[in-house]
């Protein structure tokens, strides 16, 4: 198992979220993120944005309108 000495680029990051990464690669990361805070700052920073981005994708959440019905925002 190799130590990744360097920051892991955003794509990578990006792989490794989303489970895509091969999984020697992804080891690597795993090691990386327990010793870097910067590279734990943006691996959730991408994950806080790709949340975001799932929730406007699978609908808008609906608010209650005056008189009971609901409606999407």
């Amino acid at each position: 198992m190799e130590f990744i000495t360097n920051h892991p680029s955003e794509e990578v990051l990006e792989q490794y979220l989303f489970g895509s990464l091969p999984e020697p690669e992804a080891e690597g990361v795993e090691e990386h993120l327990l010793v870097c805070h910067s590279c734990i700052d943006s691996a959730e920073q991408l994950l806080a944005f790709m949340q975001s981005l799932r929730s406007t994708f699978i609908g808008k959440p609906k608010v209650r309108r005056a008189g009971g019905t609901l409606q999407e925002r």
